[in-house]
């Protein structure tokens, strides 16, 4: 293996900020074990209630602090916090042992037993939080709070004073900086305006704003320029002097002044004057607050240039104007910036070129890993063994060698607050390039204790998000909410080695490798698909595996992955590995009781026995073989259960005297024939197959008072039982699959008031003609329709008022999409694929028509389709960039040749006329024009005058 080269002093510098933040985290796992186990009902009466509240008191307290004092960064502060989270972790260990044990004893000891066992075991942890107070008292006393006096002295952590000099070459950036020195330069904007550039650490903010503040244009268009430094720890005298020293009027007399006396000297150095003032890496609401009152308003088009890696800092500063969102480069421009910093003025050896490109593409973008990695293949002799070997290794190379790129990505993570940072380092179960199911993702954290309910799961990724630690994947079509997320890989690997420094997380794969004994300090175990196995680690893991909390499989059944790893582990919580083929659902499952999330695929039929698992949140069963699993009786007595999630399963109506279930989601039931609506009236989301000749009516869901999802798929036509239903007007998301119901019954589902999304998916409705009803669908913003024998659609504008997407999808007989379709001010996109000529080209002339009318904001979308709205399905693939895209068919090439032989008559349409062209995805857009080009001068030309 070729050598690494590591810098030994910032490891230490990465050890001393990172070393023990999981303090809070086990904390917080502790205080939630404790709540289960007091107000469980097993343990509830057995135990003095006020001494119960007291020791929970006692650990809310011991959390609390550790919040407060999260910014304490001295080295016997984290020293204290390793042992604050060792003993939570040994207290935990020990509740839930006796958990274990005392389930397993027989009835007849099982009262005698709780007594004696939870009184020793109360005792012990009396003792264990008394030391954790004591310890807390310790680390209160000690002295520097924000950790200043305790960083190492080269550490740029502090807000710097000097100006950037000089340009850099901007590679995919040139339109940025056009529009920010537009937006700089607006004269039509007089007042003083807030201009934040957002994106992740290391994407460009800084180098384009320096590219910015020593453009020519904008130093001649300002008076005064002045450039500060912010950071994550800033002096505000550093900050005054700074600004003063750019403006050329520092003196050694000011340097004495005080903080009050330099801000009115500031003010008054501004006022009146159009200066620009650049805020670099502002880190908190707070630093805007201190400093955005020296700045002057004369309406006389001063701005203020701020950049930031947090959302919600630029939505603060800057709340009339939106922030420049920075974007990853693209494998072109990644694989430009590269040659240019590898090879200067000279051209890159033909050999090297492939790798060279697979380097830049695994650069994903990001433009400080390119100029690092650029750096190394610098330095090194420009042999292709090494460039294969970098390419394969990149991000692992990268983290490893602890400079300026990591330390970057790092001070994100030590920004974070305790809350978020197991949420940020539990990202490391998931593979590199992985669209994370964001449903899965909100369940796991809720089981695993990081929140309490899925609520407040959502805002914690909606805050990673703004601090663009997580990327948005797929959005919803109508709400945007956001359905898959991801992660940079660069990140991806830092978060991994963060998670097993604090001996949070283990993670198995080919890049990463551990020794097996090293896994029993861990609490987590994520085995990747492409992970190696060998003999000697069966011994080693049965031991290491015992007290790990959760194991996840991430990958397909094509490994040996041996039974050890998921029934080992006695204390498990989460257990997802659908991944696995089991041949039936194993037993092994029932004597981990602590499980709060599972996830299998085989084909089930569940014990009455499941009830052992009486902390079972989510139960998540696959099965491609389409026969229906089979549910117990006994899972209404499960309290706790909220996600039952089958591929088809048996429900049984419940005795009349059990309890509702608190259930959130419920999919997919067998042939539904009872009341449902009064046994799970919390009921969001529901899924039904059914069946005309042995279901009943589901008039029983009109009662529901909170279903928001419906799917129903239909293993017959509807029959006149299921046209006779009433539906809760709650409803906002329908699906129906192949129901062959005739469109006239269409206003079962029109008359919904609050119906936003309805799919009709094979042959859903059928019939020649669908005439729709006024005072229908008023607030319906998509609708799908795919595979249907309809061939005439009645429909005006007013019958879809709120409409935004269309989708037809395998409409062959369709002769036309309605033309008052064009006029609903509301509508974005129509998306046709697979579907009649005349249909088309009927979506291309109310194109057409709508732009003629001055409406651009129209979009087409002919074949392929699927790309917008549908990427993870109907043969879409994805690359190893994480880049979707569909496989070319021979359908394809003749749709090709055929659109080209439609063509060759040279003939002109509307749309030359209007010249609308056709990019790759299959979307419309209108092409520049001499009228683009002569207003595009004449603008150039008006900004110059100013």
């Amino acid at each position: 293996m070729l050598p690494r080269c590591v810098d030994f002093s910032f490891l230490c510098l990465t050890n001393f900020f990172l070393r023990s933040e999981m303090a809070y985290a086990a904390v917080l796992s502790l205080n939630e074990t404790l709540h289960q186990i007091f107000f469980g009902d097993t343990f509830c009466t057995l135990y003095d209630s006020r001494k119960r509240n007291t020791l929970i008191q006692k650990v809310n307290e011991i959390k609390n602090l550790l919040i407060k004092l999260s910014q304490n960064s001295s080295e016997e502060v984290k020293l204290l916090e390793i042992k604050i989270r060792d003993m939570a972790y040994h207290a935990e260990d020990v509740i839930e042992v006796l958990q274990i044990g005392l389930q397993k004893r027989s009835d007849s000891r099982m009262q005698e037993d709780l007594i004696t066992e939870m009184d020793t075991t109360i005792k012990d942890l009396h003792e264990v939080i008394t030391e954790m107070e004591t310890i807390m008292e310790e680390m209160e006393k000690i002295k520097g709070g924000s950790g200043e006096q305790n960083l190492p002295v080269n550490w740029n952590y502090f807000s710097s004073r000097s100006a950037p000099g000089g340009r850099t070459n901007m590679v995919g950036f040139g339109e940025d900086l056009m529009q920010i020195k537009d937006r700089l330069c607006n004269v039509q904007k007089s007042t003083r305006q807030t201009i934040p550039i957002v994106g992740m650490g290391g994407i460009g903010k800084t180098t384009l704003a320096m590219n910015v503040y020593n453009d020519p244009v904008i130093a001649d268009h300002f008076y005064l320029c002045a450039w500060v430094t912010i950071s994550l720890q800033y002096h505000i005298t550093e900050i005054l002097l700074g600004i003063l020293d750019d403006i050329g009027v520092l003196t050694n007399k000011i340097r004495k002044e005080s903080d009050e006396q330099l801000k009115e000297r500031v003010y008054k150095s501004l006022k009146g004057r159009r200066y620009l003032i650049v805020m670099d890496d502002v880190w908190s609401t707070n630093a805007w607050n201190d400093i955005q009152m020296l700045f002057p308003d004369d309406n006389n088009g001063s701005r203020i240039l701020l950049t930031t890696r947090l959302t919600h800092v630029a939505d603060y500063a800057s709340s009339t104007n939106p922030p420049h969102l920075m974007h990853f480069l693209t494998e072109e421009e990644s694989w430009n910036l590269l040659c240019q910093n590898v090879f200067r003025e000279a051209n890159c050896p033909l050999e090297l070129v492939d790798v060279g490109s697979n380097i830049a593409k695994n650069c994903q973008g990001l433009p400080l890993l390119i100029v690092v990695v650029a750096g190394l293949l610098a330095k090194k002799n420009k042999s292709l063994d090494y460039w294969k070997y970098l390419a394969v290794n990149l991000s692992s190379i990268i983290i490893e060698k602890k400079d300026h790129c990591s330390e970057i990505l790092t001070l994100s993570y030590n920004n974070l607050p305790p809350l978020l940072k197991p949420c940020f380092l539990y990202m490391g179960i998931f593979p590199e390039n992985y669209e994370i199911p964001v449903s899965r993702l909100i369940k796991l954290w809720v089981a695993e204790g990081f929140a309490n309910h899925p609520f407040e799961a959502e805002r914690y990724l909606m805050d990673l998000i703004g601090r663009n630690l997580i990327l948005v994947g797929q959005k919803g079509s109508i709400d945007g909410k956001i359905k898959t997320c991801r992660m940079h890989d660069l990140l991806k690997v830092l978060c991994v080695r963060i998670a097993h420094e604090e001996n949070f997380l283990y993670v198995k794969s080919r890049h990463l490798r551990f020794l097996p004994q090293e896994i029993s300090f861990k609490r987590r175990l994520s085995i990747h698909d492409d992970a190696s196995y060998s003999g000697s680690e069966e011994d080693v893991t049965m031991q290491s595996m015992d007290l790990v909390r959760s194991f996840i499989y991430n990958g397909w059944d094509e490994t040996q992955l041996h039974s050890y790893y998921y029934f080992g582990c006695r204390l498990l919580r989460v257990l997802d590995m659908v991944g696995v083929e089991l041949s039936g659902f194993p037993e092994e499952i029932l004597l981990l009781v602590n499980l709060r999330y599972v996830a299998i695929a085989c084909h089930a039929v569940i014990p009455a026995s499941i009830t052992v698992l009486w902390n079972l949140i989510t139960l998540i069963v696959e099965d491609s073989t389409g026969i229906a699993s089979i549910l117990p009786i006994e899972i209404w007595n499960m309290p706790r259960l909220r996600h039952l999630k089958f591929s088809r399963v048996f429900l049984p109506a419940p005795l009349h005297a059990s309890p509702f279930l608190r259930l959130n989601s419920l999919s997919v039931l067998d042939s539904l024939d009872y009341d449902i609506g009064q046994i799970t009236p919390l009921l969001k989301k529901l899924g039904i197959h059914y069946n005309s000749q042995s279901s009943h009516s589901l008039n029983h869901l009109a009662y529901f008072l909170n279903l928001e999802t419906l799917k129903i798929l239909f293993d017959s036509p509807a029959n006149s039982t299921f046209i006779n239903t009433a539906l809760p007007s709650c409803l906002k998301k329908i699906t129906l699959e192949r129901g062959r119901i005739d469109w006239e019954y269409m206003r079962i589902f029109g008359s919904l008031p609050n119906l936003e999304v309805l799919k009709l998916r094979e042959y859903a409705f059928q019939g020649r003609e669908w005439i729709p009803n006024e005072g229908e669908f008023l607030q319906l913003k998509f609708l799908l329709i795919w595979e249907t024998d309809l061939e005439h659609w009645r429909a005006k504008d007013t019958h879809f008022p709120r409409l935004e997407h269309l989708i037809l999808r395998n409409c062959s007989n369709l002769v036309e999409v309605p033309s008052d379709i064009g006029e609903i001010p509301t509508l974005e996109t129509i998306e046709i694929d697979y579907s009649s000529p005349s249909a088309v080209d009927s979506a291309k002339k109310i194109l057409e028509d709508q732009l003629y009318q001055g409406n651009d904001g129209l979009k087409v979308f002919v074949h392929p389709t699927k790309t917008q709205v549908y990427p993870l399905k109907f043969g879409i693939q994805q690359d190893e960039s994480g880049r979707f895209y569909r496989r070319k068919t021979k359908l394809d090439e003749f749709k090709i040749q055929q659109d080209e032989s439609g063509r060759s008559d040279g003939r002109k349409t509307k749309l030359d006329e209007f010249k609308i062209q056709q990019d790759e995805s299959g979307c419309f857009y209108r092409g520049k024009t001499k009228l683009d080009e002569f207003k595009t001068e004449e603008k150039s030309g008006s900004s110059s005058d100013a």
